[in-house]
């Protein structure tokens, strides 16, 4: 099967193989406290967000709720316990990020975004597009953007009231036309910013890693070349010079210029990472794996060298507050924490 399959969401297969792996004891993993074995609503969790040690969110798939399959989950005891909040959600959502503890947006398939004000109550925003969202990403409570796949990115300044589509966002199996995917999007301030995925050549069966760069809050991109053909599945800058980017292959790349040159680091494993976070430039964490495998890596050197365990749980985003405040979800709703 080619990595370009990768890209489509054969969602029922998936969610029929995971819901029959819940049958199964979620393995411990060294070094973690685990705060949740499986959500006992066969929900699968996509990602996650905290504001405080206590407050937190997660959104992702409610197997049981097929007309509406979205849900956003909150706790308020650090992730050990978990209630759905009621908005209804007919797509699947992909990510959710929150600016502060009131200020919070998902996004998912059919172009999908809901927010909310009070970090409690959703309400659904017209992005007017209808491709899968796949990262958002809010530098105030005004100013955002989200990117997608089929080149789709779009833009906010009235904190989600009226979304810009800048382009992309057309509904389309990829054909002849060269096309960018994109998985991750992050911004420092208004004007400075990235997108990371991967960019399909269809005619010449090739890909190559995209990151971008943006100077002028997302009118114009430049592209930041690593040499590389992996799709990129996040991103993760400090500051304007220190970012992180990882994808297939157990790809992690780092860089001090702000993108300018990417280096390189030695993740330990093939498989796929899908999420990246640091605490400041030493401490951070990366996680991934498939469907039976999951790897949970960190570093306590900026990456020089990362330290590899292994579940049998696909994990999928990480969340950090600080050097000792972090949550690792995975499939399943599996949350782990450093001890």
């Amino acid at each position: 099967m080619s990595r370009l399959k990768s890209f489509l969401h054969q969602s029922y297969i998936i969610k029929l193989t995971i819901l029959c792996s819940l049958i199964f004891t979620l393995p411990a993993i060294g070094g973690w406290v685990i705060l949740q074995q499986s959500d006992p609503a066969v929900r699968d969790y996509m990602t996650i967000a905290f504001t405080s040690k206590r407050t937190g969110w997660t959104a992702g798939t409610s197997f049981e709720d097929f007309e509406n399959p979205g849900f956003i989950g909150f706790t308020m005891d650090g992730g050990k316990t978990w209630e759905r909040s009621e908005i209804k959600l007919e797509s699947d959502l992909t990510e959710i990020y929150f600016f502060d503890a009131n200020h919070g947006w998902v996004v998912g398939q059919k172009g999908i975004i809901a927010n909310t004000t009070n970090g409690k109550d959703w309400d659904i925003q017209i992005s007017k597009v209808g491709t899968t969202l796949t990262s958002i990403y809010f530098v105030s409570k005004d100013v955002g953007f989200a990117v997608g796949q089929n080149d789709t990115i779009i833009s906010t300044k009235n904190g989600g009231r009226q979304w810009k589509v800048l382009q992309g966002g057309i509904v389309g199996e990829v054909g002849d036309d060269d096309a960018s995917m994109f998985n991750a999007v992050q911004f420092i301030d208004e004007q400075n910013g990235w997108v990371a995925g991967v960019r399909v050549f269809p005619t010449e069966k090739t890909q190559k890693t995209v990151i971008l760069k943006t100077e002028d809050g997302a009118q114009t991109w430049t592209p930041q070349e690593t040499g590389k053909e992996d799709i990129l599945e996040d991103i993760f800058f400090l500051d304007a010079s220190v970012g992180w980017a990882v994808g297939e292959n157990g790809l992690i790349l780092h860089t001090n210029d702000g993108g300018n040159t990417w280096t390189e680091q030695t993740s330990g494993t093939e498989e796929i990472i899908r999420s990246v976070r640091f605490a400041d430039k030493n401490i951070g964490w990366a996680v991934g794996g498939d469907i039976g495998v999951g790897v949970v890596l960190s570093t306590t050197d900026g990456g020089q060298s990362w330290t590899l365990e292994e579940s049998e749980v696909k994990m999928e985003k990480v969340a950090i507050l600080d050097k000792q405040n972090a949550w690792l979800v995975g499939t399943n709703g599996f949350i782990i924490k450093p001890e």
